[in-house]
């Protein structure tokens, strides 16, 4: 019964978030497929922090969209996430929720989903809410200036608004924590912040030091795009293999470590 209601309404939310541009198809059926185990696995913590991360991202993906266009033509994906996308943020969490169900005791793993998804969001929003500082970016490790959307670039605005998104990761898990076991347990929101945020930097971190970026031919412009203004672009660091989705996925799963640590230790 929790397979058919999940994979129902995973797949309400999923046609209604391709319809409105938030996904592509084949995100919409690996939003689906992530969907349908997190509910038929989890609980309402698991599947009510799910909602949280892709509700609140998809919407500040539609946020001030026109102003955003510059800086996400260098992107490798914009608002619209496929298959990749969708299995880079939430896969982690797809395997975590099952790992959970077979577990005699959860916490531990449930603290790991917590990191994982405050990572994803924290990350969402400091990128979704960041290209829009009047400032520009600076390179996290060198602290050069750098031009909006460049891969490792980090603002004010934008680390406050992935401390918002930790933090709002936390504080949801903190009252669907609450809603199944009647305590509060403020560590949740605690450890979602601090997980969520430093998971954002590693993120950022990888961009700057791992992840393949190209320069374009034709504007000059530093991108994640291998072909850019319609020409094969110059790759000028990074591995072949170090795609944005491989170094989203990396970084939740540091995020998701550390949660856990965070739990196992203090």
């Amino acid at each position: 019964m929790d397979f058919i209601v999940g994979f129902i309404l995973s797949t309400i939310i999923a046609v209604l978030s391709m319809r409105r541009q938030s996904l592509s198809q084949s995100g919409m059926f690996a939003a689906i497929a992530v969907g349908t185990i997190i509910y038929s696995f989890g609980s309402l913590f698991w599947y009510g922090v799910l909602l949280a991360f892709f509700i609140s991202s998809s919407a500040l993906s539609h946020f001030k969209k026109e102003r955003k266009k510059g800086a996400e033509n260098l992107f490798a994906k914009t608002g619209k996430r496929d298959a990749s996308q969708v299995f880079a943020n939430g896969g982690l969490a797809a395997i975590l929720v099952v790992l959970a169900w077979l577990s005699v005791e959860a916490t531990g793993i449930m603290y790991f989903y917590l990191g994982v998804m405050a990572t994803v969001n924290a990350d969402t929003w400091g990128t979704e809410i960041g290209v829009l500082s009047k400032r520009l970016p600076r390179h996290i490790l060198t602290g050069k200036k750098l031009i909006a959307g460049v891969s490792g670039g980090i603002s004010l605005l934008g680390t406050f608004a992935s401390l918002l998104g930790a933090f709002f990761i936390g504080g949801v898990a903190t009252i669907l924590r609450y809603l199944e076991a009647s305590v509060w347990e403020w560590q949740w929101m605690a450890i979602g912040s601090i997980a969520g945020l430093i998971g954002a930097f590693l993120d950022s971190v990888l961009g700057a030091t791992v992840q393949r970026m190209y320069v374009c031919s034709q504007c000059n412009r530093e991108t994640e795009k291998a072909v850019h203004c319609g020409e094969s672009c110059r790759p000028i660091r990074g591995y072949r293999f170090a795609t944005n989705d491989l170094i989203n996925a990396l970084s939740s799963l540091g995020g998701g470590v550390l949660a856990w640590v965070m739990w196992s230790y203090f």
